[in-house]
């Protein structure tokens, strides 16, 4: 179910007092690997996004938490998290972010409000596969392909014992209120197809829409545009170059974008059908600025690298040939990498 923030679910209000035009909007990279396996020198892909006292995370990879920490954010500050899909390494410490603050989200007025978890909802069934990888056992074959509710609701479960005992010895909040994961599903027209961008959150601060976009058989898969006073700022999560993502995208102040580089994985193992499924995953770094430059852009910031270790290609390669087709600025991201958007580039 798509949904917008509630502004009467009981709770203590966090929304900044300020005035909207003081609010400073910062994205910090916490992760920027493009894969699930780990490697030296890049944690997993997540972001997060500060809008005043505020923060929003996109995508819980490998090492989020600690990454959340040493940004110098705080757990009470989360507002919610945006899942552009549910491939491992961009869910893979989801139980982190939620269960390991779980207790200092009590402030003085009372528990925080529920973390709120949007992200895709069920496909109903599992896409049909190549016959070659045909397999004989299927995980949960009742539910194959569950929705981000159902995989909170199963961390939860997973979870149960520490979620049940430990109230028994400390000063907990109700664990059932720890989170409130929603499924985003998007309206269709009587012709069947689907109507978006989709509004999933919206506050007087922040407005947040999602688009669907083409990660292979990987369906449905995300894009983020965050609005805010201080700055728009879109996340392609994993994708092909896609149109309706250069729709959402124009104009904003950046765009994160996912990165391949499909002739270093050809030169790597990566041959005839492996090497077209990789191109159906991801957007190579010679067309990325292509999408950038269309959607026009301030800055074009890169993330989730393929290949992702860090000294198989230089941050300075990867930049000089994203460059070559966007004339706004080019960014490598890092682990780490902070930007006000008070201070991206613009035009004159």
């Amino acid at each position: 179910m798509s949904e917008t923030r509630p502004t009467d679910d009981g709770y203590p209000d966090r929304h900044s007092t300020k005035a909207e035009a003081t609010m400073a909007t910062e994205l910090v990279l916490l992760g920027t690997a493009g894969a699930p396996l780990p490697v030296a020198g890049r944690a997993g892909i997540s972001s997060a996004l500060a809008v005043d006292d505020r923060v929003f995370v996109i995508d819980c990879g490998r090492g989020s938490p600690s990454a959340f920490v040493d940004a110098g954010l705080g757990f009470t500050q989360l507002e919610a998290i945006f899942i552009t899909h549910l491939h491992a390494d961009h869910v893979g410490d989801l139980p982190g972010m939620l269960l390991y603050p779980w207790g200092v989200r009590t402030g003085d007025a009372g528990p925080l409000p529920p973390v709120r978890v949007y992200g895709p909802g069920s496909p109903s069934s599992l896409p049909a596969g190549d016959a070659e990888f045909q397999r004989e056992t299927t995980i949960s074959p009742e539910a194959p392909v569950p929705g981000t509710a159902d995989l909170v609701r199963h961390i939860l479960a997973g979870y149960a014992f520490d979620l049940n005992v430990m109230p028994l010895d400390a000063h907990m909040p109700d664990a059932g209120q720890l989170v409130r994961a929603m499924d985003i599903h998007f309206p269709a027209r009587a012709d069947g197809t689907l109507v978006f961008p989709l509004v999933v959150f919206e506050d007087p601060a922040v407005r947040v829409s999602v688009i669907p976009v083409t990660h292979g058989r990987v369906m449905p898969a995300f894009a983020y545009r965050f609005d805010t006073a201080g700055g728009s700022i879109v996340f392609s999560g994993d994708t092909t170059a896609n149109e309706d993502l250069i729709a959402l995208a124009e104009g904003a102040d950046i765009l994160v974008h996912c990165v391949a580089d499909l002739a270093y994985l050809g030169r790597h193992g990566f041959t005839g059908a492996a090497l077209h499924r990789m191109a159906a995953l991801h957007t190579d770094v010679n067309d990325v600025g292509s999408v950038a430059e269309r959607a026009g852009v301030h800055e074009l910031i890169l993330n989730h690298y393929v290949p992702a270790e860090p000294d198989a290609i230089t941050e300075a390669e990867w930049e000089e040939r994203a460059a070559r087709s966007f004339s706004g600025k080019t960014t490598a991201g890092t682990d780490g990498l902070r930007r006000l958007l008070a201070n991206v580039p613009r035009d004159p």
